[in-house]
């Protein structure tokens, strides 16, 4: 597996001139909950690793997730965890990871993608299905949706696993690629709507097609680093790395694919899982 640490130096000048922090984008904070039939919780899931480190994906395969790369950049352990109405219903192990190898830069140095592909072990349970990953590049001044299974409140871990979203400007590209969202109102008094701890790796989505990965977040440091930019890799331009990662990935699965389901009841620290996961004992 090969995994690209995420860039730290793609905020805009002005958010670093007010003393921004920037930080993995880790919950969706000023936004509101996704009710269970919508699209996006269909699709969107849970990651956790082997240190009980929460990111967010969106399934783009039959057994394939994609999400950030720094989510499970040297991870032993990774588990897709399928939430319904902030319950975990099901869990199954990744088997397989490529992270996006990065591109050449302007100077000659390789610009890291902050983008992965997880294979599955198991088929998602009822209910969930693969979003439409394409579209148009949103340009500056469009409008993307992030969504993420965050904390809802900075000092709660266990306000985490409920899926929110919000809509915000796109602000501008970096020359490598990554885009700037956030609402510069808002930001200016302060504080503004953003991704924060546990949205790493969620979906941007536009015209209903998944088109960037939530991949970093800025804010104050008294808000743990989240309320001002939310920065997300585009991933249109990257669209045939990940159909072939996809397509390697589900090679390499096990043939004969289960549907996902939980196994024995036991402690959420045993499977894997933060003590604050939330584990629906009557299956799916």
């Amino acid at each position: 597996m090969r995994f690209v640490p995420p860039a730290r130096s793609l905020l805009t000048a002005a958010a670093l001139a007010a003393g921004l922090a920037a930080t993995p984008a880790e919950a969706i904070i000023g936004g509101s909950a996704v009710g269970p039939g919508d699209a996006l919780a269909r699709s969107s899931v849970l990651i956790v690793t082997g240190d009980a480190n929460g990111c967010t994906g969106t399934i783009i395969g039959r057994r394939s997730v994609l999400t950030a790369a720094h989510c499970v950049a040297g991870a032993r352990l990774a588990v897709v965890a399928f939430i319904r109405q902030g319950r975990i219903i099901a869990l199954t192990p990744v088997v397989a990871a490529s992270g996006h190898p990065g591109v050449r830069s302007p100077s000659g140095g390789t610009a890291p993608i902050d983008v992965a592909v997880l294979t599955m072990r198991d088929l998602p349970p009822a209910g969930f299905g693969p979003a439409r990953l394409g579209g148009r590049d949103p340009a500056p001044g469009s409008r993307v949706t992030i969504a993420g299974f965050g904390r809802q409140q900075l000092d709660s871990m266990r306000s985490a696993g409920e899926l929110r979203r919000v809509t915000l400007p796109v602000l501008q590209r970096s020359p490598s690629g990554y885009t700037a969202l956030g609402d510069v109102q808002m930001i200016a008094r302060g504080f503004g709507p953003s991704a924060c701890q546990g949205d790493s790796g969620g979906p941007a989505l536009a015209g209903g097609s998944v088109v960037g990965v939530v991949s970093l977040v800025s804010g104050p440091p008294e808000t743990r680093g989240c309320g001002s930019l939310t920065v997300a890799m585009p991933v249109v331009p990257i669209a045939p790395w990940i159909r072939n990662a996809v397509a390697t990935g589900e090679n390499l699965a096990p043939a004969n694919p289960r549907i996902a389901t939980l196994p024995p009841p036991r402690a959420p620290e045993r499977q894997g899982l933060p003590p604050w996961a939330r584990i629906d004992g009557g299956g799916n």
